[in-house]
């Protein structure tokens, strides 16, 4: 008698987003079950009309804790399991540091740092039995340190130590880590920094799709690294840079100066206009 096999589940946050949506259409493509994590109800209804079977959503802020619960509640009560985490979920603010409220210099610092932890944590048991993976949306950002948002390089560098950190534990615990660092790609948090002021070193190069970003999150689950830059070449130079910071903040403006071309060309190929100047 044959029995009935139980796909694997997996957890996406920021689901409805671009690159979230690319990944959930893969991760179905390829027998996952799938809870979807997303701040936006709409959006994550919008996701499921893209999707080809049903997933289950959890709408919410992630840097509650609440909301990691109800994400864990999901998987014990629906699925029983869980065999990956993808913490794809981020933010960027690019008002200027000095004037920024301290409540949107601590939003920055939960959405991109405290949330994937916190998930982290309430789903590592179940990581755990499952021997399963955890892979993080991080960023070259998590780097290269940014001018114009201090708050998003800090929070990205502090989830980038986090997920090196975990990864040395895989001996003891069996549980796979993996991070994915792209460079600029074309979804509407970056269309945001282009119109606001966000960093022009996005601009430097022709910004990755979120199809290319969510081919390389699914190539984890079958060939894992601990550490994966988009693209590779930028990933060495950035560190190159970073042996010699005093240096790198004498060649930033001739860096600016470029990557600002790339940006008003940018603005112009997707009919954007800036909103302020950028600073």
């Amino acid at each position: 008698m044959s029995q009935t096999r139980t796909p694997p589940v997996a957890v996406v946050t920021g689901a409805a987003g671009a690159i979230g949506t690319e990944i959930c259409q893969r991760l179905q493509a390829r027998g996952y079950a799938i809870v979807a994590a997303d701040l936006s109800e709409a959006g994550l209804a919008a996701l499921q009309g893209k999707l080809a079977q049903p997933l289950s959503c959890v709408a919410g802020d992630l840097s509650d804790p609440q909301t990691a619960e109800r994400i864990r509640s999901t998987l014990d009560t629906r699925h029983g399991r869980c065999d990956v985490l993808i913490n794809n979920a981020g933010m960027v603010i690019t008002d200027p540091f000095e004037t920024m409220t301290t409540a949107r210099v601590r939003r920055e610092v939960d959405v991109n740092l405290l949330a994937p932890m916190l998930l982290t944590h309430a789903l590592f048991p179940l990581l755990q039995a499952a021997r399963g993976q955890v892979i993080s949306v991080v960023s070259l950002g998590s780097m290269l340190p940014l001018a114009e948002s201090p708050g998003y390089a800090a929070s990205k560098f502090g989830l980038r130590g986090f997920m090196l950190s975990l990864a040395l534990r895989t001996p003891r615990n069996g549980v796979r880590i993996s991070t994915v660092n792209p460079a600029g790609v074309n979804t509407p948090m970056l269309h945001y920094e282009a119109r606001t002021g966000g960093s022009p070193l996005n601009f430097l190069g022709t910004p990755l799709e979120p199809e290319q970003v969510a081919e390389r999150v699914i190539k984890q689950l079958h060939k894992p690294k601990i550490e994966n830059d988009i693209s590779a070449s930028d990933g060495w130079l950035i560190r190159i840079a970073m042996l010699f910071p005093n240096f790198y903040a004498k060649v930033l403006p001739l860096l600016v100066s470029m990557g600002e071309k790339g940006r008003l060309k940018f603005l112009q190929k997707h009919g954007l206009t800036q909103e302020k100047p950028s600073s």
